[in-house]
């Protein structure tokens, strides 16, 4: 890949700090095989590349890196050079794509030109297109959660419905939460860094029939949200990693995923749609191809096969679906087997989704807290309200007051 790169002069009270840097060499880069994928390989036969999808479309797009330059500010403002009115900022213009292998062609519609300040969706088709690594999406389900994800560097986040329900309505996964809740949630998350890293919202089974379904579509899309993903589930649905999941047949599922895609179209939306299949309990692994290869026939972006029972189930779900991309859903102690992101990247995933990946440190980290002040009296933190107030924004804060002529920082922070 060749970047064109210039410099630009901006203010620095009109531009976050935050800037997404470059993927690197996307889909040049030869991933060796894992022995399992060799061994699925000899049994099942070669992979069949398939034909590149068409980029037409009102998409441009952007990428993000691990290695992104966090935005909290330190103790003094002055390093920050948060005083500073001008600074430089090196702003990626074009990029243009060399050959690559068939084995590493992605079935998506995305843009072959990077624009850093594109909508989030589209920088997300960008990225599942072009990244020559998985993405990796913490699982976010607050304003805190998602500040950190972004203040460590993640390229993308994960908004979980299970840790949206337990954390705004103190309930567990099963069905409670509705649209209102969800869509709130994720829009809040969505605009604490408009140009940061890309969303993905659970929207579980589209809370309703199809116009309810297109509704949440588009409540999802004004909201900033770059992708979601919608399951087969019946209406009264659970965890995807609970026993006793029950889902509609395959017309009804997919009557969702036309409902979505006709909603897309409706608004010119770049947003992902991500079919979800939980059929893997009831129906078995075949059925849960086929309503995949279904949904991906009637125009979703990716699929999730939900509580796989193995590795090589993982593995062969994604060879089959190639080159449909396919994310992979890791819960921790759930029923899946733990599969680390260099494992789904040799296996064929482009994005990986960690739904437990916050609330249950936070759930550890809370509760020995509250019995250790039970106990003692005090809490033993030794973090400052300003380390909070850092991550979730305050040098921001203070730009914008101070570029405005305000005085409500003046006398220090």
């Amino acid at each position: 890949m060749v970047m064109m790169e210039s410099v630009v002069e901006v203010d620095s009270c009109l531009l976050s700090t935050w800037r997404p840097l470059p993927l690197g060499r996307p889909n040049t880069k030869p991933i060796n095989p894992s022995p399992l994928k060799e061994e699925i390989s000899k049994l099942n036969g070669p992979i069949m590349p398939g034909e590149v999808s068409s980029t037409d479309g009102s998409v441009s797009g952007d990428d993000c890196s691990d290695d992104s330059t966090s935005t909290a500010p330190s103790e003094n403002s002055e390093e920050l050079g948060i005083t500073e009115k001008k600074l430089q900022m090196v702003v990626p213009e074009v990029v243009v794509q060399e050959e690559f292998s068939a084995l590493q062609t992605v079935d998506i519609r995305a843009p072959e030109v990077y624009d850093a300040f594109a909508p989030a969706a589209t920088r997300l088709r960008y990225m599942i297109k072009n990244s020559d690594h998985i993405i990796k999406c913490p699982g976010v389900y607050d304003g805190l959660s998602a500040r950190i994800a972004i203040d460590v560097g993640f390229e993308g986040m994960y908004m979980t419905g299970a840790g949206t329900t337990a954390s705004r309505l103190g309930q567990a996964d099963l069905g409670i939460a509705q649209l209102y809740d969800m869509r709130t949630n994720a829009e809040m998350i969505a605009n604490l860094r408009p140009d940061g890293p890309p969303l993905i919202a659970d929207m579980d089974t589209g809370y309703g029939g199809p116009l309810v379904i297109a509704r949440s579509l588009q409540q999802y899309h004004i909201s900033g949200v770059a992708g979601f993903h919608i399951e087969d589930q019946i209406m009264n649905k659970r965890c995807g990693h609970l026993a006793g999941k029950e889902v509609v047949d395959v017309e009804n599922y997919i009557q969702r995923i036309k409902a979505c895609v006709v909603a897309r179209a409706q608004l010119r939306s770049d947003i992902v749609i991500i079919a979800r299949t939980d059929a893997l309990q009831s129906k078995g692994f075949d059925d849960c191809i086929e309503r995949l290869k279904r949904a991906r026939d009637e125009g979703a972006d990716m699929g999730i096969l939900e509580g796989v029972k193995n590795k090589e189930q993982a593995a062969l779900a994604a060879r089959l679906l190639a080159p449909w991309p396919m994310c992979y859903n890791s819960v921790e102690n759930g029923h899946s087997p733990l599969i680390t992101a260099q494992e789904a990247q040799e296996m064929g995933y482009r994005i990986i989704i960690y739904s437990f990946a916050g609330i249950s440190p936070a759930y550890v980290a809370i509760k020995s807290t509250f019995e250790w002040l039970k106990e003692t009296g005090s809490t033993g933190s030794s973090v400052s309200p300003k380390t909070i107030f850092n991550v979730c924004g305050l040098a921001d804060s203070i730009v914008i007051d101070e570029a405005s002529g305000g005085t409500a920082f003046a006398k220090g922070v």
